[in-house]
Order: structure tokens, then sequence, then C-alpha cells
């Protein structure tokens, strides 16, 4: 994988983030969105549980929402090597916690976002490794 392939990998994947999670970032926004997924849970009779989010619960919504949306904007502006690789290693933390999540009797929404974190996860960091066999002085 060359580095330009590999920094269209890195933005695609932040602009996937954007799409994904900036409505977190806002807290009206962040509302409806968590609305429409409890929707979505009860009406398609997922198991896992889904609860109502006090204030507290949304701060850290709001929080997470806007870190991620930073941290993609910089991926989309900035889409070097390293941040892919630190992405990629984000993304399996991240993994995890889905992962908890739905040990501890989370809904099963949390497949549809575990899924694809993996995936980008896996892709990242393969295709770091790749094209730094291939161009080693031009990772950074």
């Amino acid at each position: 994988m060359t580095l330009t392939s590999y920094q269209r990998l890195v933005r695609s994947s932040a602009i996937y983030d954007i799409l994904l999670t900036s409505a977190f970032a806002v807290p009206v926004l962040a509302s409806l969105k968590l609305d429409a997924l409890r929707w979505l849970h009860t009406s398609t009779d997922m198991a896992g549980s889904f609860p109502a989010f006090d204030p507290m619960h949304l701060f850290f919504v709001h929080l997470l929402g806007s870190i991620v949306t930073i941290w993609s904007l910089l991926r989309v502006f900035h889409p070097t090597a390293l941040l892919g690789w630190y992405d990629a290693l984000a993304r399996f933390a991240f993994s995890i916690a889905m992962a908890w999540g739905l040990l501890q009797g989370g809904t099963e929404l949390l497949w549809w976002f575990l899924i694809p974190e993996l995936a980008w996860g896996i892709v990242q960091l393969h295709g770091y490794y790749r094209q730094q066999a291939l161009q080693p002085a031009l990772v950074n």
C-alpha cells in the first residue's frame, strides 16, 4: 500500500467517524440521535437494554462526541500514517469497550458499531505496516 492510498484510507475513516459521531457533540442533536437509536432498539425487539440518559450521561456523550469529532477533523486535514496507526489503536480500545457493553447486557445495537470499528482498526493497522514496509522513510 502506498503512502497516498494509506492517507486516503485514514481520511475515509475520519469522514466515517464525523458522519457517525459528530451529532453526539451537539446537545440537541445528541438527544435526537439517542432517541432514534432507542427507537430502533425497541422497534426491532433487540436484546439487551438501552436505558434513558440523564444529564450526567449526556455530558459524557457530548464530551466523547467533541473529542472524536476534533480527532476526526485532524485526520481529514492531516491524514498522516502515524495518525492512522494511533487511530487503529483507539478503534481497538473502543471495540473492547463495546464488547464489554455487550457482555454487560447492553443493546445489540452495539454490534452495528463494533463490527465497523474493528474493521477500520484492522484495515488501518494492516495498511500502516504494509506501507511502512514499502516506504519506511515516509511513515511519519
